[in-house]
């Protein structure tokens, strides 16, 4: 009732008749309070009318024809993944025409599947234009040493050495015993040779030399351009089977209650090994200074000697206008490092 007297809402109060005995302290009462006229009803909200049977689709064709959609589509990660011909359909339903397959990906994987399917001239060529980089590596003399048995099981002996004689020969010094076991290799694809010997099964074996050869092919080039010889995908694939089996028994020793009384961060206590040929997958940077995961804003930052430590252990380390690298004696500004973007 005090809240009625109290507020700005219209009323009266006045005494009345209790319909039982009355109390000194808290005798009846009996208020009128007006009540607000109602509200005018809303207007009716104003109806959108759309006609899409109106739209100028000729424009709307144009306009979709002028995006390069190859720089939009995800198509290099398909391809990457080996997936060309998703990749090629992709493209297709798109509506996309004209669009060159620019992916390095592709054409070493192009490249590879010739070459495990007995064809070692596109890998030839491509490591023509490569040689000064090759000059180094066994790529070349394994490549031709492929297409020199290839040549004696189709053309015959002699054309096979003649080839053997024109590019051979600048790989003698490097590669003298195995120029020596492909020479005599050579003796044993003729048609009415007998069995060869178990030193040269192997080269004889087309299958076999070719998908080894394929498989040196696309390690060397992935390591020359700088690409993943897998894709993204396979190699996170990979690394989750290789750590599945300790993770299994890391968390069933981490359920006992001694350990999880003890241990109570979301960090796995230990890192885990993927072995040799694992690959280098980290889905985080830890700062090696603070050992604290960055994040957006405790971002990796470069250093001008190529050490990458967080903003933070930046922030720390400076004096002034000077940084010492933790790592290695090089001086250099704060400002001159640079943050690095993971992808």
């Amino acid at each position: 009732m005090l809240d009625l007297v109290l507020s700005n809402i219209s009323c009266s109060v006045e005494g009345a008749e209790g319909l039982v005995p009355a109390d000194a302290h808290h005798p009846p009462l009996r208020a009128r309070v007006l009540a607000a006229p109602a509200a005018p009803a809303l207007p009716p909200a104003p109806r959108t009318v759309r006609r899409f049977h109106a739209a100028d689709y000729d424009a709307v064709n144009t306009a979709l024809a002028s995006v390069d959609w190859d720089q939009h589509l995800s198509v290099d990660c398909i391809e990457a993944a080996g997936l060309e011909e998703v990749a090629d359909e992709f493209v297709a339903e798109a509506g996309v025409t004209g669009v060159e397959r620019r992916s390095a990906f592709v054409s070493v994987e192009r490249i590879a599947a010739a070459l495990a399917a007995g064809n070692a001239l596109p890998a030839l060529r491509w490591t023509e234009k490569m040689s000064h980089d090759l000059r180094n590596d066994d790529l070349p003399f394994t490549l031709h040493t492929v297409h020199a048995l290839k040549l004696a099981r189709e053309e015959g002996v002699v054309s096979a050495i003649e080839y053997a004689r024109a590019h051979f020969p600048r790989h003698a010094a490097r590669h003298e015993q195995q120029l020596q076991r492909a020479v005599c290799a050579l003796a044993w694809c003729a048609p009415d040779a007998p069995p060869p010997p178990k030193q040269y099964e192997h080269l004889l074996n087309a299958k076999a030399l070719g998908a080894e050869a394929a498989e040196m092919f696309i390690t060397v080039a992935c390591s020359l351009l700088n690409l993943s010889p897998c894709s993204a995908l396979g190699g996170a694939v990979r690394a989750g089977c290789r750590v599945l089996p300790a993770l299994h028994d890391m968390r069933a020793k981490m359920t006992q209650p001694r350990v999880r009384a003890a241990y109570t961060t979301a960090d796995l206590p230990l890192e885990v090994d993927l072995g040799e040929d694992g690959g280098a997958h980290h889905s985080v940077f830890a700062c090696p200074i603070l050992r604290q995961q960055a994040s957006e804003q405790n971002p990796p930052m470069r250093l001008l000697c190529g050490h990458v430590i967080s903003r933070d252990a930046l922030n720390k380390l400076a004096q002034g206008v000077k940084l010492k690298c933790p790592y290695c004696p090089m001086e250099q500004s704060p400002s001159e490092a640079r943050q690095i973007y993971f992808s």
